[in-house]
């Protein structure tokens, strides 16, 4: 998670500081506020491709091959990305090259969630394993803190000629280290149950049938509601929000930056407590709670942030609201990766998965769209909070109509009993 989401939000984190050398200058704010956003879209909307192919494919010839797959292609990606010129050289074109290279990484990261999260999950003991979601998801602001990090050092060395000109690159250069680190770890993992997935193997019949089967077609509905809901809300008040605040409120880069910053640290702490909690008290019961919490307490920091922003109250203020509405949309997160995983049989855990996770990105990727939209309607910079309130309500729906998975067990599906938990 911590290699996937690094190389995912870097555009979002690091691009809204370096547009000038991607875009001509004459570009508007929200113009080009638009465009960085598009460009991180872009990654998101192939991932369901990647999700529905490689998670097909890690339910048919196995978790570890699918890993090693993907990782080699958005490895790859990331390289050609931190080498691309500016609008100097390549005009318009190199915004055309770097929204392909993103959708071709895309698709690959769509492979790093159908393999590698199953089989971490598979491989631990029910008792741990929403302690183990946890830790796979709290490496997500992991990722943000290691990127803003960076960003912040950079920003503050260097003179702005040379981070337009080179600076912007050290995160995409250590993400292709971390994508060669990845790889060597995946490398040396035994997948185990080998008799399974040699008889998987040889069946003709394809996982992604099974899951589309009317079998799995509530499951597969509910997900998809579930994970689009929570996605509306995280692309505001995590994607979003570094772009918005630099671009539409005008706030100083270097501070944005520092908000991420410390927002990932408090979404770490957030993350591994929620997970916790859903492993004692339910994981359904924590989803529904904090479903309702991001309708409400989200939408709510979120709009004070903008209204913060726009008066000049002082950017402590702003950070404050900030981090609230990340760290609480955020921590949900590891609780929902260990949900959806309990949701599927093994046959179709990782097509499943995968594709209830990244097709519930889809119209929540098209995030600029129904911003541009609202905006015809209300501030731009507020319409966000339409959308969050709405991830929490479409979350809301699908939590309460989906049942309990804690008693689930990971290589069968079904439910077990209290004395074969305490099997040894």
């Amino acid at each position: 998670m911590f290699v996937d989401t690094f190389d995912v939000y870097l555009p979002a984190l690091v691009l809204p500081a370096a547009m000038s050398y991607f875009l001509p200058h004459s570009m508007s704010p929200s113009a080009s506020v638009t465009v960085s956003t598009l460009l991180f879209c872009v990654s998101l909307l192939g991932r369901p491709i990647g999700g529905l192919v490689f998670g097909n494919l890690s339910d048919k010839i196995g978790r570890k091959r699918v890993t090693l797959i993907s990782a080699g292609g958005f490895t790859a990606c990331t390289l050609l990305i931190s080498v691309l010129p500016g609008y100097g050289s390549w005009g318009v074109a190199v915004i055309l090259v770097f929204a392909l290279l993103r959708l071709v990484n895309g698709i690959f990261l769509g492979g790093g969630y159908a393999a590698p999260i199953p089989l971490a999950l598979e491989h631990s003991p029910a008792r741990l394993r929403g302690l183990v979601g946890g830790l796979i998801a709290a490496a997500a602001p992991a990722a943000f803190l290691v990127i803003s990090l960076i960003q912040v050092l950079a920003l503050r060395k260097l003179p702005k000629a040379d981070f337009l000109s080179w600076g912007w690159r050290l995160p995409f250069f250590l993400g292709v280290l971390l994508g060669i680190g990845y790889l060597v770890h995946y490398l040396r993992v035994d997948e185990g149950n080998e008799s399974y997935w040699a008889a998987r193997r040889a069946e003709r019949r394809q996982p992604v049938r099974e899951l589309f089967s009317r079998r799995n077609a509530k499951t597969l509905g509910q997900v998809f509601l579930l994970t689009s809901g929570y996605w509306f809300a995280a692309q505001m008040a995590v994607s979003l929000l570094p772009s918005l605040l630099t671009g539409d409120l005008h706030q100083d880069a270097t501070n944005v930056s520092l908000l991420t910053l410390a927002g990932s640290v408090f979404t770490i702490f957030s993350v591994i407590g929620f997970a916790v909690l859903g492993q004692r008290v339910g994981r359904r019961k924590v989803l529904l709670g904090a479903a309702c919490a991001i309708t409400v307490v989200t939408a709510l920091t979120f709009a004070l942030m903008v209204h913060f922003a726009e008066v000049r109250t002082g950017f402590f203020a702003v950070a404050v609201m900030g981090i609230i509405a990340n760290a609480l949309t955020s921590g949900p997160l590891g609780v929902l990766i260990t949900y959806l995983n309990e949701r599927f049989p093994l046959s179709v855990r990782s097509t499943g998965y995968s594709v209830g996770y990244t097709f519930g990105l889809i119209l929540p990727g098209l995030y600029s769209v129904w911003l541009l939209g609202l905006g015809n309607l209300m501030p731009y910079a507020y319409g966000p909070v339409v959308l969050i309130v709405l991830g929490g309500l479409l979350m809301t729906f699908a939590v309460h109509s989906g049942p309990e998975t804690t008693q689930i067990d990971s290589l069968t599906g079904e439910a077990r009993t209290v004395e074969r938990e305490l099997r040894p």
